[in-house]
Parts: C-alpha cells; structure tokens; sequence
C-alpha cells in the first residue's frame, strides 16, 4: 500500500476540493427556483446555515454592499422564503430566517443534487465507498480541529 506525505495529500484536497464543489454549486444551482437569482440562491443557503443572521454578515458573505444587500433580501422576504424581524436585543440590526417556502426549495434542491451525485457514485464498488465515505470523514475532523486562530 501506498505511504503518502501530508503535503501530498494536502496537494490531492486541494486539486480535488474545488472542482467538486464547482460541480455540485452547478448542480445545485440549476436545481434552484424558476425566477431565482445565483444571488438570492446563495442568500438563502447562508441563511439557513446560519439562521437569525444580520444582513451585515448576508452582505459580508455575498461580497456586496450593504443597500445591494438589502434590495435582494427585500425580494426574497416578498417572495416568501425569507422572514425579516427586528433583533429584540439591538434595534438596529434585523434578523433573517428561512420560511418554509425557502426551507421547501432548498430542500428540493438538494435532494436533486444529492441524486446527481447519487449516480456518479453509484458504479463504485462497497469498498470503494466505504473507503471515500472515511477519507471524507477524516478530512473532516483533521480541519475542524484547526485551532481557532487558524480559522479566522
């Protein structure tokens, strides 16, 4: 069996990470609803990642200003997938929220996605899985035990 450096395999995340997420991002984003931006897309995924968030940080994350940021959450919030509330703690900064209808359409959207990757892995042998599903995990836990610092 193979004995790889770390530097190796950091070379291989790094060669196969972002080709895989542009493919699923693609993915994903064909997947979305009728009449929905690539931007209002990602809004709302941030949003559900993080719910209760400011449109400070929605804006932050999308690279884009604050009024831009704020005319995209207002056609969200009336096509029903965002809700908008004051923060009951600091009157000034607003909170959004998925709505069902949002929750709906990203759940939607990702079991399409996640039936996409479903076929391109469906050729791969038990072991074979098995093996991606640990490599994945390890991956996993090896980056999310960075120490904070290292993750700002």
């Amino acid at each position: 069996m193979a004995q790889f450096t770390p530097d190796q395999v950091a070379g291989a995340i790094l060669e196969t990470v972002p080709p895989s997420m542009r493919a699923i991002r693609e993915q994903m984003r064909a997947g979305r609803v009728t009449g929905m931006s690539v931007s209002q897309f990602r809004l709302l995924i941030f949003v559900r990642r993080h719910p209760g968030t400011s449109l400070t940080a929605v804006a932050d994350h999308l690279g884009t200003t604050m009024p831009a940021c704020s005319q995209m959450v207002d056609r969200v919030v009336r096509a029903g997938y965002v809700t908008r509330q004051q923060d009951p703690a600091e009157r000034r900064r607003v909170e959004l929220k998925l709505t069902d209808a949002g929750s709906t359409a990203l759940v939607e959207c990702d079991a399409r996605t996640r039936e996409w990757l479903c076929e391109r892995l469906a050729g791969l042998t038990p072991d074979r899985l098995d093996a991606i599903a640990t490599a994945l995990g390890d991956v996993r836990s090896a980056l999310s035990e960075a120490p904070a610092k290292e993750r700002s």
